[in-house]
C-alpha cells in the first residue's frame, strides 16, 4: 500500500488536523469562560496532535 499518495494523505493528516485544532479551540473557548473541563479538551487535542505528527514520522515519511 502506497502511502504517500495524496488521498492517503488527506486522510490521515489533513482531517484529523482540523478534528485535533477544532478540539484545542474548543477549550480554548471554555478556558476563556472559566468552564472546568476547557484545560481538558486542550490536552486532548495537543495529544491528538502529537499522534498525528507521529503518525507522519513514523508511516508516511
Amino acid at each position: 500500500m502506497d502511502l504517500s499518495s495524496p488521498a492517503i494523505t488527506y486522510a490521515l493528516l489533513i482531517i484529523p488536523t482540523f478534528f485535533a485544532l477544532t478540539v484545542i479551540l474548543q477549550g480554548i473557548s471554555k478556558v476563556v469562560k472559566e468552564e472546568a473541563d476547557g484545560p481538558v479538551a486542550v490536552g486532548v487535542g495537543v495529544f491528538l496532535l502529537i499522534l498525528i505528527a507521529a503518525a507522519y514520522f513514523l508511516f508516511i515519511r
